[in-house]
């Protein structure tokens, strides 16, 4: 067995992803690691198979969401530790050294930063906000319910218990639940960082955030009575105003983005507001539709 593996989900495969593996290459040894890109995007890299020989390129048929292509990477994964991230981070140059030591503690699950490109244009800014706020440097190791999806990493034994949980993608808030449900803990470590690139436009990150709030909705009321959900879905202003409140209270904390955040507060509303519709859908909906393919 490696004793590390890298998987990137990359649904576009373009320019974004050829930054990030521009600096992820050098930082894996030709011994003993190894770069899995789960390339979604059904152009086979677009000629990256050809700059980047040492990476595997896996083509995931049908439109497939993040989930599903870190799901496909995992399977195929041959490392004793299986990290994760996306096309649209670049990791700094001492990511994978950060990592390798960071899994010398017992941990099982291991999350870190998320900066943000100095050069990032609004709509950037305003997925950045809304994706990544709890991990935004400085912060000390911390135990945490949720590490980012976008920037963590396994050891290999803690992710067999949740293989099922996997079958539809691996939704990572669902993973860490099942996980602290056995008594496992996440650890938050501020040493491996990676840079959030951007790439999205606003109607895509719009759309996108609509059918993620209605999918973990659905997902999660599965257990739920119709009154609750009926209940969950007419709450979705509160859910709105909650995730708004909690967002713009860490960046004001925080006290590095505030202009940033002043200036994206209408993008940032829009995003929220998706979501918040998508779970009143998804409540409303049912199991069906966690059920249906997803499409983002």
């Amino acid at each position: 067995m490696l004793r590390l593996s890298v998987v990137v989900a990359a649904q576009d495969a373009g320019r974004h992803l050829q930054a990030c593996l521009a600096v992820l290459v050098p930082q894996v040894s030709s011994t003993g690691m190894e770069v899995i890109v789960a390339d979604g995007s059904g152009s086979a890299g677009s000629g990256l198979t050809i700059e980047f020989p040492e990476v595997r390129f896996l083509n995931v048929s049908g439109h497939p969401t993040v989930p599903r292509l870190w799901s496909a990477g995992i399977e195929a994964a041959r490392g004793s530790i299986v990290c994760l991230t996306i096309e649209n981070c670049a990791p700094a140059p001492n990511w994978i050294a950060s990592l390798l030591s960071a899994h010398e503690a017992k941990w099982p699950g291991i999350g870190g930063a998320i900066e943000l490109d100095p050069n990032a244009g609004l709509v950037d800014t305003a997925v950045y906000f809304c994706r990544y706020s709890s991990y935004i440097l400085p912060f000390s190791p911390r135990f945490l319910e949720d590490i980012p999806g976008d920037n963590c990493s396994y050891k290999r034994e803690a992710l067999e218990p949740v293989r099922d949980l996997m079958m539809d993608g691996f939704w990572e808030t669902f993973i860490h639940q099942d996980m602290r449900r056995r008594g496992e803990q996440l650890l938050s470590d501020p040493s491996s960082v990676v840079v959030f690139t951007g790439g999205l436009s606003a109607w895509r990150f719009f759309k996108r955030r609509y059918v993620h709030g209605r999918y973990f909705a659905a997902r999660r009321g599965r257990d739920f009575t119709l009154p609750q959900r009926l209940v969950r879905a007419v709450a979705f202003p509160a859910v709105f105003a909650m995730l708004f409140q909690r967002i713009s209270g860490r960046v004001w904390r925080n006290a590095r983005h505030r202009t940033r955040l002043a200036m994206t507060i209408p993008l940032v509303g829009c995003f929220l507001m998706a979501w918040a519709v998508g779970e009143a859908s998804g409540y409303l909906a049912g199991a069906s539709a966690a059920a249906a393919p997803l499409r983002d």
